[in-house]
């Protein structure tokens, strides 16, 4: 088994959301997460958190999927 821990991307902290910057580099981290045969999601409550996987998810077809832990929070 492997675990992939990934970090929200540039953060808008102001606003619990993610900078442009944000979004460019979730898109890239999209391109490559959706090349993997990943098994489950599992993120933050954190509005950055959401808004990274957000990208990857969609991409990936898996919107529905992504389990929120309460405990994987600040």
């Amino acid at each position: 088994m492997e675990i992939l821990i990934v970090r929200h991307a540039d953060p808008d902290y102001a606003h619990d959301s993610i900078t442009e910057k944000g979004i460019r580099e979730a898109r890239l981290l999209a391109d490559r997460l959706c090349k993997l045969d990943i098994k489950a999601f599992y993120l933050s409550p954190l509005g950055r958190a959401k808004d990274t996987a957000k990208i990857t998810l969609e991409k990936a077809g898996r919107e529905n999927e992504a389990v929120v832990c309460d405990w994987l929070r600040e």
